[in-house]
This record gives structure tokens, C-alpha cells and sequence, in this order.
């Protein structure tokens, strides 16, 4: 629409009198306009609304019948138990929350109700919390372990304990002393009653809660299978007496844990029937020696998946090498002492080795590891030619890779010396993949671990322009041995270069990569104010209290 006031649009002039009169005659056609468009908006609104409300009647009466034919209805009652059970957690009890299985699934509907009430299954693991609490509620709490152990009808079961050993005054709950002692012991108690349906028990408590099973024999858990035992501090300070405990000598039981503080050889177990054993606990606090971790590992010839802390410093092992022909898993934690026990251990089947603290013979113990699959080591035990002579060392067969590397001192005059860490530049160049034409013609790759499928390193300082290299070299079309799937690379330094946006290709094709670096440093501007009394603070605004000085 052309107006003879188009140069004057959009800028700051003032008309005349004249001109306000023929700007007004000008536009009151263009404002008849939008009014009756206003009211066709206002009329086409209405129909809107009442369109939306006959819809708004009848969608609960459609959906009401959609209901009747959805898929879920339809699908039969053993299949949708098993989808329950698929809800559990894997990796832990279930616990008494209504924000997960099973107890969630029974406040969809009555239908979803009943039959998680009927699927036995649904209630055979849980995670007890002994906690001071009220006479009250320590009873509400009871009952309810009861009904929920109950409903798991004749199924195996696994069970864990944890108990915070603290029993609060009478005075402040209002009961009895004798009250209290039995609400106290109430918890572990009423779970013996279920002993013969004991299948996986892990016991988190201080040693008097513990003692409560050492009358429990053979007999009385006849599905028991593993057994755990996480002992809490307490006072006066005690031993477990591992004599006591008859149902260790159970046939079943195939994994036992432990921490290293309570354990002995003594231990009234089947050794040479345990496919797992776990002497746990931070290997800074560890109370075991390399000889008795040797002498240990040395009755378990069947075992499969081993955990072991070991911090006691001891001369060099007498004890002749320790044949372990199936163990597949071995995590080793030696808190900050060189221990010398890879030197007497043989696991040609090990899959999956994770260790911390001071090692030697690495590289000698990872070569006679010809099926390792995943390595998980901590790096600042290492010296940076033995981390290199340990990757070109690792067979074939390597996929997963994590490095852990923490900043260390670097030798120098006081005030001048810099951290320094082991994953840099030369320690990836190992694994970058290189394309090489062999004899044949044929194109081949020469680095370490070739069939390397996921990478993790936890600090470092390698720079971007090498791992940019490292994940194309293993991405790109042509080269030998699978592509990359994961990798995860935090940082110990801020970003030099983004290289996200070159590997975005891969990322877009399937790669899992997540890189996280340390935060730039925040700049530091200089105020006008500074140095006054009003001066606003760098932090923002706060309280301020007026200065009578």
C-alpha cells in the first residue's frame, strides 16, 4: 500500500497540522479494514470453541472404547508376568518404594494389581533398611517385610541387610529398654524365619546384628548360594567368630564376600566349590598380605571372578605361582604398596582385568593374558614406559580400555614444580591405526590393540589434534578391525581445540563420544570502584554493613 508518507515512516518527524488531518483521512479506511477483520476473528474463534467442546465430549467416549482394544489388554497373563519381572532391577534388591518395580506396577490398575500380588517372583529379592526409628514404626515396617517376603510363596531369595546398629534411648521414643533390645534384634531375626528359602544374602551391619545367624546350620539353608558380609564399625571393637557360622559349610554356596578387616583363612568354607570371592574394602585400609591372598586363591581352583584388596606390606611371595584356570574376572586393589603377586598368579582365561595401586610385572602378567578383553588400570602406579610397554604387550583380543591418570608432582625447586600425568601424545600413538600396504598389496593396520571397540581415560593431557587422529584413524572406511563404539575422555585441562564438530560424521553414524574438559579460567576485569568502600562485589550483590571507622 503506497503512502505519501512512506520518507516519514520510521523516523522522528513531527507533522503539521495539515499533515495530521491527512494522515487520518489517509488511514481510516485501512482501520475499517481491521475491525472487520477483528470481527471475523472473534466469529471464527467462537466456532473454534465450539467445535472443541462437542470434541472435548466425545474423545472420553471414544477413548473409553479404544481403551477395550488396546494391545496391552490383549496380551496374555504369563507374558506380561515375565515383562514385570524384566522391570526389576538387575543389579541390586528391590527396595520399598513405590517409584519402582514391584510395587509401582501395582498402581497402574486393579487388573496390573492382581497379578503382580500373584507373580511370586515379583517378591523374591529385597533390600532391608534397619533404621532407629519409633516402636511404631519399626512395627509398620516388619509387618510389611513379612507380607512382601511372603508373597514370593516358595521362591528362592535374595535378601540384604543393612542396619545402622544405633539403638536411641528409650526416653526419646517413649518405650521400654526391653522394648527397644527386642525391636533391635526384630529385623534379622524375622529374616531367619525365611532362611530356608535363602538363596543370595548380603548381611551390611555391625558384628552384634551378625552374630543373630550363627546358630543357622546346613540344614536350615538348604538354596543358599552366596553370602556376603559388609561389617560395620562399631564399639567395643570385636572379631567375627567365623567358627560360629555353621551355614557357611552349606554345599551350595558358590560366591562369599567379605571386607579384608574381618577376614581369615579360617573361615569354615567349601573353597574349592567357590566360583566367586570378593575380600573387599579400600586397599589403603586392607589388612591382607600378598602370602595369604596367595594361600587363599590357592584352594580356590574353580574360581571364576575374583576381588581382592590387598595394602599389607610383606617381603616377596614364597608361595609357588597359583594356577587359576578359570578365572575370568580379577580386580585387584593394592592401596599405595608394590605388591609383588601378579608375579605368582596364572590365569591363561582371564577376560576382564581391573587393578589400582602399585604393580609390578605388568607388562610380564598382561602377556600371558591371551584372551584379555578389558583392562582397567590405574595409571599412577605407572611410570609412563611401563603404561607404553603394557599396551604394546596386550593381546589381540583387547575391546575395552580405561586409564585412569591422576596428576602427579613434578620433581623441582619448591614453588616451580608442575604436575605431570602419563597420558599424553606418545601413549595414544599406540593406539592410533595406521594403514600399511604388507607384501601382498593388501592394506593392514599396525597399532596396539586392534579390535579395540571402547575407550575411557579419567585425566590426561593428550592433545586434540591427537585424539581427533586416534578416533578417525579407527573410523574411517577401509581400515582393519571394527570401528569404534564408545569413547569417553575426561580432560585435565580446558579445550585447545574443538574437534567436535570434525568427528560429528561419526557421532551421526552410531559413535558414542562424550568429552569432558575443565572449565576455562573465568577472566579477571578491572573496576573503576576498586578500592572503594562502595565498590560493588565481584560476586554479585550482598549484604553490606555500614563502617563506622
Amino acid at each position: 500500500m503506497d503512502s505519501p508518507f512512506a520518507s516519514r515512516l520510521g523516523s522522528n518527524y513531527c507533522p503539521t497540522d495539515d499533515e495530521v488531518l491527512e494522515i487520518r483521512e489517509f488511514i481510516a479506511e485501512p482501520k475499517r479494514q481491521i475491525l472487520a477483520l477483528d470481527n471475523e476473528i472473534a466469529q471464527l474463534r467462537e466456532t473454534i470453541e465450539k467445535l472443541e467442546e462437542k470434541r472435548k465430549s466425545l474423545n472420553p467416549y471414544v477413548e473409553a472404547h479404544q481403551a477395550l482394544i488396546s494391545p496391552m489388554r490383549r496380551i496374555p497373563q504369563d507374558v506380561l508376568s515375565e515383562i514385570f519381572i524384566a522391570c526389576l532391577p538387575t543389579h541390586r534388591n528391590c527396595v520399598m518404594s513405590a517409584s519402582e518395580a514391584p510395587l509401582l506396577l501395582g498402581r497402574i490398575c486393579s487388573s496390573w494389581r492382581a497379578l503382580s500380588l500373584a507373580t511370586p517372583r515379583l517378591w523374591a529379592s529385597l533390600h532391608v533398611v534397619e533404621r532407629s526409628l519409633t516402636h511404631e514404626v519399626r512395627t509398620i515396617r516388619l509387618g510389611a517385610i513379612k507380607m512382601w517376603l511372603g508373597r514370593a510363596g516358595r521362591c528362592p531369595l535374595s535378601i540384604s541387610l543393612y542396619s545402622d546398629n544405633y539403638v536411641p534411648s528409650p526416653q526419646s521414643t517413649g518405650d521400654t529398654e526391653t522394648d527397644m533390645q527386642t525391636l533391635t534384634d526384630s529385623f534379622i531375626k524375622d529374616l531367619v524365619l525365611f532362611a530356608d528359602r535363602w538363596q543370595h544374602v548380603r548381611f551390611i551391619a555391625a558384628r552384634n546384628v551378625i552374630q543373630e545367624i550363627t546358630h543357622l546350620t546346613p540344614n536350615d539353608t538348604p538354596m543358599l548360594e552366596s553370602v556376603a558380609f559388609s561389617v560395620q564399625p562399631d564399639y567395643p571393637r570385636g572379631d567375627l567368630r567365623w567358627s560360629d557360622f555353621e551355614m557357611l559349610k552349606s554345599p551350595g554356596i558358590s560366591s562369599f564376600s567379605t571386607t579384608s578387616s574381618e577376614f581369615q583363612v579360617s573361615i569354615p568354607l567349601h573353597w574349592h566349590l567357590l566360583t566367586e570371592l570378593c575380600i573387599g574394602g579400600s586397599g589403603w585400609e586392607s589388612t591382607l598380605d600378598a602370602e595369604t591372598a596367595l594361600a587363599t586363591l590357592a584352594r580356590c581352583p574353580m574360581l571364576q571372578v575374583c576381588k581382592l584388596a590387598v595394602n599389607v606390606l610383606s617381603a616377596s611371595p614364597r608361595h609357588p605361582t597359583v594356577e587359576l584356570p578359570h578365572l575370568h574376572t580379577l580386580h585387584l586393589d593394592f592401596g599405595n604398596l608394590s605388591s609383588l603377586l601378579l608375579d605368582r598368579l596364572h590365569a591363561p582365561e582371564l577376560r576382564k582385568f581391573l587393578f589400582r595401586g602399585h604393580v609390578e610385572f605388568l607388562p610380564l602378567f598382561l602377556g600371558s593374558c591371551g584372551g584379555l578383553e578389558t583392562l582397567d588400570i590405574d595409571g599412577s602406579s605407572l611410570v609412563k614406559s611401563s603404561l607404553m610397554e603394557s599396551l604394546r604387550i596386550l593381546p589381540t583380543t583387547m575391546r575395552h580400555l580405561t586409564i585412569r591418570d591422576h596428576p602427579r608432582p613434578r620433581p623441582g625447586p619448591m614453588g616451580t614444580a608442575r604436575p605431570t600425568t602419563l597420558l599424553d601424545d606418545d601413549v595414544l600413538a599406540l593406539l592410533i591405526r595406521v594403514p600399511d600396504l604388507d607384501s601382498s598389496g593388501h592394506t593392514s593396520s599396525q597399532c596396539c590393540c586392534p579390535q579395540l571397540e571402547s575407550l575411557t581415560t579419567l585425566g590426561g593431557e593428550m592433545s586434540d589434534f591427537a585424539l581427533q587422529n586416534f578416533i578417525e584413524g579407527r573410523m574411517v572406511a577401509g581400515s582393519t578391525g571394527p570401528f569404534l563404539k564408545h569413547v569417553r575422555v575426561q580432560f585435565s585441562r580446558a579445550m585447545k581445540l574443538d574437534i567436535k564438530s570434525s568427528l560429528k560424521r561419526f557421532v551421526d553414524t552410531g559413535l558414542d563420544l562424550e568429552l569432558l574438559y575443565l572449565p576455562p579460567p573465568l577472566p579477571v576485569y578491572g573496576s573503576p570502584w576498586e578500592g572503594l568502600q562502595d565498590a560493588p562485589s565481584p560476586w554479585g550483590p550482598t549484604w553490606t554493613l555500614p563502617v563506622y571507622w
